[in-house]
């Protein structure tokens, strides 16, 4: 049987994980879910090693039966290796958890509610009001915005409308990834395709409920409750624009949750999206807070699964000691 230390210099893939010559990554929860709690040094736990004899089924052998006083051998200090140049990690864009994560996160999306906390449900529980709402103030709000445009309001409405076009949401996301490869930025490159991958989910969601509700928008209606399921030609609700909108800003708030400007300008932005729907006429108040829900919930779960956060788990490799042989190191990161 080879020693640990001719197994990770030979790089080799084990049930365990795997040995790469500085140490074996030993994944326990699956995909990534958050970023992990800073929690300073990991806690290590020193297990002596046996010496493995074949011959005996793979019983630990030669293990010293009494205690023994042994002079004190004062471990060895080393130069803690430099940090791996981040020119070094894989290109995000040929990251196979990527590309499988358009289909995974379809499943992951419905089943959400499955894995919500007390206050998933209570954030919940308030957009559903706001939703109902928004639903009874509908014609009232879409009365007071007919009376109230002017050249100025249909100005930025025009930006807010480009902003949450489709075009523009696939194009921003491939000059932010050409952006990010020319500086070397690798969040850059990775939020750029998160929010590619958030529009693909949001644009077939809210094309499919438009398709199932086929409720009228208030540019045919004045009436908010004309709604032919399965049926009609209605495309009011949600609103694609606000869905688009609020599933780009919640990725690049949650990629970007250091900088504190960034989230308010996204969300301040989507809003602006949002608001420009009602000032064209083009649809009901509540089809743009559904829209910002379900953009929101999106761009959540594609964060949430993102395969460029680090991995919580636990991490193992040889630890040599003087004069005993040697032992194993486990380290957990929370």
């Amino acid at each position: 049987m080879l020693p640990i230390a001719a197994h990770a210099a030979a790089g080799e893939l084990t049930p365990g994980g795997i040995l790469d010559g500085k140490g074996m990554v030993v994944p326990l929860y699956g995909p990534p879910i958050f970023r992990p709690f800073d929690l300073g040094p990991m806690p290590v736990i020193a297990v002596p090693a046996a010496v493995v004899e074949p011959e005996r089924g793979g019983v630990a052998a030669d293990l010293p039966q009494t205690a023994q006083a042994k002079p004190e051998v004062k471990p060895e200090v080393k130069p803690e290796p430099a940090p791996a140049a981040e020119g070094k990690r894989g290109e995000p864009i040929g990251n196979g958890d990527y590309w499988l994560n358009y289909f995974y996160n379809i499943p992951r999306f419905f089943t959400a509610p499955t894995r919500f906390d007390t206050e998933d449900w209570i954030k919940t529980g308030a957009f559903v009001v706001v939703l109902g709402g928004a639903y009874l103030a509908d014609e009232s709000i879409h009365r007071f915005f007919k009376g109230h445009t002017n050249s100025f309001t249909d100005d930025l409405a025009s930006i807010g409308y480009r902003l949450g076009d489709s075009k523009t949401i696939v194009a921003g996301a491939a000059a932010g990834y050409a952006a990010g490869y020319l500086l070397n930025d690798f969040r850059m490159r990775e939020t750029s395709l998160l929010v590619l991958q958030s529009w693909a989910l949001s644009a077939g969601a809210s094309e499919g409920i438009k398709r199932l509700t086929g409720r009228e928008r208030p540019n045919i209606t004045d009436s908010h409750d004309n709604f032919d399921f399965l049926g009609g030609n209605g495309k009011s609700l949600p609103s694609g624009h606000a869905t688009n909108a609020f599933s780009a800003a919640t990725v690049i708030a949650e990629q970007y949750g250091d900088v504190v400007w960034v989230a308010p300008a996204a969300y301040g932005l989507a809003s602006l999206v949002a608001w420009s729907r009602l000032n064209d006429n083009a649809h009901w108040t509540s089809d743009l807070v559904f829209g910002a829900g379900l953009g929101y919930a999106i761009g959540k779960v594609v964060t949430h699964f993102s395969p460029f956060r680090e991995q919580t788990g636990m991490t193992a490799m040889p630890l040599p000691v003087s004069g005993q042989g040697g032992g194993m190191q486990l380290g957990f990161r929370f």
